[in-house]
């Protein structure tokens, strides 16, 4: 992930990969994440997909942020910190808090890879701001657009997408409570994109065979992004 930011070197990535303590924590579909504040814990997401989110005392929630492969899930200083954490799909997490710890307390990284950390976390804010501006300001067929134009861009980063192809291992509840939505207006939402040609989705995966009639549909200027794709999606 680090990696598709800024150019690192081995000795880089190899830095990286000590500040990792083991074994992996597996955590099965509905799992919690185990995060202690009073100890600034810090997680890396090595398989799967998270969650981070509010439960509703009816039985309603609200997810405010998907963590995949690659990505650090905060115990405090972050949204994270008063919200559940929890697992959407298999996944299995390592602890990262020393490297966290070194990040911020200014160790002697090389440039490079201070960097593709400022922009990784960047990313993060953007993520956030994009995800208010969807569930305040768009259509339920703008923001599923919307949402897949980024989760297409995240997995290309990762240099793991066919073009034109999402891998998206989560169910339309899970689509509904990221956007907002009833079931029944997910599915129908789905089916309004299916029908205008630009998403073909299935559980496990979604086709998208038109990017730029996606970004259309979405109703915002999401351009950078979907240069983003098709770069890393070749």
């Amino acid at each position: 992930m680090l990696s598709s930011f800024a150019v690192l070197s081995s000795s880089d990535v190899d830095r990286i990969r000590g500040w990792f303590r083991g074994p992996a924590l597996a955590h099965p579909p509905g799992g919690p994440i185990p995060l202690h504040p009073e100890r600034k814990d810090a997680r890396v997401v090595a398989r799967g997909w998270v969650a981070r989110g509010a439960m509703l005392e009816d039985g309603r929630r609200q997810i405010v942020g998907l963590s995949l492969p690659g990505d650090v899930i905060l115990a405090t200083d972050s949204v994270d910190a008063d919200m559940a954490v929890w697992a959407l799909t298999d996944a299995s997490t390592l602890d990262a808090t020393l490297l966290w710890d070194a990040i911020s307390e200014g160790a002697d990284f090389s440039p490079r890879l201070l960097e593709a950390w400022r922009q990784f976390r960047s990313a993060e804010r953007l993520r956030l701001a994009r995800h208010v501006i969807r569930l305040g300001r768009l259509s339920a067929y703008e923001r599923t657009a919307h949402l897949l134009l980024e989760l297409y861009e995240r997995q290309s980063r990762l240099g793991a997408v066919e073009p034109g192809v999402l891998h998206l291992p989560l169910t339309q509840d899970m689509l509904a409570d990221i956007l907002g939505l009833s079931a029944v207006h997910m599915n129908r939402t789905l089916q309004q994109l299916r029908r205008a040609g630009l998403v073909d989705y299935r559980t496990g995966r979604a086709i998208l065979p038109d990017l730029s009639g996606l970004a259309l549909a979405a109703g915002l200027s999401i351009a950078d992004a979907l240069a983003d794709a098709r770069n890393f999606g070749d």
